[in-house]
C-alpha cells in the first residue's frame, strides 16, 4: 500500500449498516440540542438585563431605584421608558455577552458589604460615576445615541445654546455625557459643580 492509498481514519470510513441511520439522527439531535442551548442562553441574557434583575442587588434597590423612577427616563410626556440595560449594556449580541460576563463581577462589592449603607454607597458613588462616564466618553455615548439621534432633533424646540452644541457634535469631540450628567442618577458630591 503506497502513501497515497492509506486507509482512511475511523471518522472517514463508511459507517457500518447498523450505524447508517445514527449519523443523520445524531446530526439532527446535535442541531436541536444546540438550538435549545442557544435559546436558553439568550433567555438568561434577556432575563438578567431587566430592571427587576438589576434591582435584586441591595444597593440598586435601596439607592438607585428611587433616583431612576424620579427621572425623565422612567416617566415622561411621550411615555417612552429607558431601562437600565438601554443605558448600561450594548445592544449588539457579542458585545452584550462580553459585557455581561465582565459586569457579573459587580456582585463582589455587594457580597463584601462595600455598598450596603447609604454612607458607604455615597463614598463610592464618585468612583462608580467616573467609571461609567469614562466608558460613555470612550464609546461616544453610543447607548444614548441608540435612542437620541442628533440628526433627528428639532433645533427650534431647543434652547439656542443646546441647538448650537447639538449641531456641532462630531465623533471624537464632546459627547452626550459631557453635558448630560445626573439625568437619571444623582451626581456625586464632588461632581455636583461640574
Amino acid at each position: 500500500m503506497t502513501e497515497d492509498e492509506k486507509e482512511p481514519g475511523p471518522l472517514w470510513r463508511r459507517p457500518r449498516a447498523r450505524w447508517a441511520l445514527g449519523v443523520p439522527l445524531g446530526a439532527v439531535l446535535a442541531f436541536f440540542l444546540g438550538a435549545a442551548g442557544l435559546g436558553t442562553f439568550n433567555f438568561v441574557i434577556h432575563e438578567t438585563s431587566t430592571n427587576e434583575f438589576c434591582f435584586v442587588c441591595h444597593s440598586h434597590e435601596a439607592f438607585i431605584r428611587a433616583e431612576y423612577e424620579a427621572s425623565s427616563h422612567f416617566s415622561n410626556a411621550s411615555g417612552v421608558r429607558a431601562d437600565c440595560a438601554d443605558c448600561h449594556l450594548p445592544h449588539e449580541w457579542w458585545p452584550l455577552v462580553t459585557t455581561k460576563a465582565i459586569v457579573s463581577l459587580d456582585i463582589i462589592p455587594e457580597l463584601m458589604g462595600k455598598l450596603n449603607t447609604a454612607e458607604k454607597y455615597e463614598a463610592h458613588r464618585g468612583a462608580m460615576a467616573e467609571k461609567v462616564w469614562s466608558e460613555f466618553r470612550e464609546n461616544d455615548s453610543q447607548f444614548c445615541r441608540s435612542c437620541h439621534d442628533p440628526a433627528a432633533m428639532k433645533a427650534e424646540k431647543q434652547s439656542p445654546m443646546a441647538a448650537r452644541i447639538h449641531a456641532a457634535l462630531e465623533p471624537g469631540g464632546k459627547t452626550c455625557i459631557d453635558c448630560h450628567r445626573g439625568i437619571v442618577h444623582a451626581l456625586p458630591q464632588a461632581a455636583a459643580g461640574n
